[in-house]
């Protein structure tokens, strides 16, 4: 992980050993099962072949007799097939409110479009869980905090190089800033990626690398038993960039982390780590402004394992500039453990299970839940906001504004954030780790 040479695998640099088992290329196809019509309607299509069940073809001498049977079997046929098809609709698509889901909007910059009102949530982008949630506010270059009612924490930390866009919690021993583990690591479009401890300085986040040219959009942690690296996601350069636990920059070969059938101008717009596989990202980039472009069908997902190798990729179905990446909580129904992308492009969220979409989440008025300027989805904990939750962060209004809020299974009690003003709420512990 320390050494600056080449690499084979960025979980270490001196052996190219797998660190996992691969994955196998197909991706599992977890389809409800499908339902035969019953015996006796077999023995019904049987009889129309004037087949007698196990036995030969029997011949009827006259032939307006035969047409009648037929056309009395066929009837009877239909009647039997529909009582079959009746009988095996799978339990799930009876309760269709199982499947729809409430969205709560807990905290805004904009007065009176959430219970909580803070200045500073502008064009939030990545979320991070500690013991609160922290959110990468790319409008005002700053990282604030949340409980887990969406009540708005003492913690304010400024993001050197601005924008931060992926986040990720750190719970081990390097990533160090000024001698100490950074607790909390940002990306930026500005190339910087920077770590936050709050012994070290609790307003202010410390660069830890930095490379010229480079427009981070996302960011992730993988770790393994050599010990974790950081993947960002370069979407000017078109690549993944990896990062040992000492900030140094890993040197992949031209093969990880890559998907070739990709189309040139997709450039990765984040990473993550789900189940222990990578997932990118892939969004349409507009050459001469370097901004992602949405449209239907614009965008690509792929799995790769931790050497970097690629494993499956799922369905464009539904892709629109896609841009989060997680776990369905287990509390929502047949999408639970379901991969989860969320669009960027139109504000909508997917779920797919292998290669297979289920398509999109959807309201209780049962249609398509839209969050304009979605960027992360990230499953709740039993401390903030509760397990079967999925906060979101959106960029709302071109990114002028922002909105932090959940989404629960429909008819969920929702928490009742404290209203705050626009300033810290002071409760703060004084220790310096208590509350992240």
């Amino acid at each position: 992980m320390r050494s600056r040479s080449a690499v084979s695998s960025p979980a270490r640099t001196s052996t190219g050993a797998p660190l996992i088992p691969e994955p196998p290329m197909s991706m599992p196809n977890a389809s409800i099962p499908l339902h035969s019509p019953s015996d006796s309607a077999k023995t019904c299509f049987e009889t129309v072949l004037n087949r007698n069940p196990g036995s030969r073809v029997s011949r009827v001498t006259s032939a307006n007799k035969e047409a009648r049977m037929r056309l009395r079997i066929i009837t009877a046929c239909a009647v039997a097939v529909s009582t079959a098809a009746t009988l095996t609709i799978p339990a799930q698509a009876t309760t269709p409110k199982q499947n729809r889901f409430d969205v709560v909007g807990l905290v805004s910059d904009v007065r009176g479009k959430a219970a909580v009102t803070d200045p500073k949530l502008v064009n939030p982008w990545g979320l991070a869980m500690g013991k609160t949630l922290w959110v990468s506010n790319a409008g005002t270059g700053t990282a604030t905090v949340y409980s887990g009612q969406g009540k708005k924490e003492r913690t304010e930390v400024a993001i050197p190089g601005g924008a931060p866009t992926g986040q990720v919690f750190n719970g081990g021993e390097g990533f160090t800033v000024k001698g100490k583990p950074a607790t909390f690591i940002f990306s930026s479009p500005s190339g910087a990626i920077t770590g936050w401890n709050a012994e070290v300085d609790p307003k202010n986040a410390i660069i830890g690398a930095f490379t010229r040219g480079a427009d981070y959009k996302g960011l992730a942690m993988a770790e393994t038993d050599d010990g974790a690296f950081l993947l960002a996601a370069d979407f000017a350069g078109g690549r993944l960039h990896a990062f040992d636990e000492d900030f140094r920059r890993i040197r992949l070969s031209r093969s990880q982390f890559r998907d070739r059938t990709v189309p040139a101008n997709y450039h990765p717009f984040n990473v993550e780590v789900v189940n222990g596989n990578v997932w990118v990202a892939y969004a349409l980039r507009d050459s001469e402004t370097g901004k992602s472009v949405a449209g239907s069908g614009k965008g690509f997902v792929s799995r790769f394992d931790l050497n970097g190798r690629l494993t499956g990729r799922i369905a464009r179905v539904g892709l629109n500039a896609p841009w989060a990446i997680t776990k369905a909580p287990r509390g929502m129904g047949r999408y639970a453990g379901a991969l989860l992308v969320g669009n960027f492009g139109d504000g909508t969220i997917h779920a797919y299970r292998g290669n297979r979409h289920l398509g999109a989440l959807r309201a209780a008025d049962n249609r398509p839940i839209t969050l304009p300027g979605l960027w992360d989805l990230e499953p709740g904990t039993a401390a903030i906001g509760g397990e079967n939750t999925l906060w979101f962060s959106a960029g709302s209004d071109g990114g002028k504004h922002g909105l932090l809020g959940m989404i629960r299974p429909a008819g969920t009690k929702a928490p009742t954030p404290a209203a705050t003003p626009t300033t810290d709420s002071g409760n703060q512990s004084k220790s310096p780790y208590r509350g992240y």
